[in-house]
């Protein structure tokens, strides 16, 4: 599952994930769509993927333009921390330069701060 906020007072959306599945993608891809309607330009993201598991490839893929929808809507930063590896390269394959990886919350707030 997930849960996503956004914190107008921080201009930030933050998700955390557990799991994300063909089952539940579609519904997460439209609450992540709608929830981008109540930002402000230059938001930021933060995505909590310390517990998450591996996305399967065709989830990835339907997840992937977020990343650029995101962008259109005036994100500035985006961050996510995970202490996998393999979740690192695949957040790299499925968003390119749009998020940077940390292996530690306070690390990546840093940087959203920053």
């Amino acid at each position: 599952m997930y849960e996503l906020i956004y914190d107008a007072a921080l201009n930030r959306v933050t998700v955390k994930v557990t799991e994300i599945t063909k089952e539940n993608v579609q519904s997460y891809i439209n609450d992540f769509t709608k929830l981008l309607e109540t930002v402000k330009p230059g938001f930021t993201g933060l995505t909590d993927l310390s517990q998450g598991k591996l996305f399967t490839p065709d989830v990835a893929s339907e997840l992937g333009p977020l990343g650029e929808l995101s962008v259109q809507k005036g994100l500035t930063k985006w961050a996510y921390y995970t202490g996998s590896a393999v979740s690192k390269l695949q957040m790299k394959r499925m968003f390119g330069d749009v998020v940077v990886s940390f292996e530690k919350l306070e690390d990546a707030e840093a940087y959203l701060r920053s």
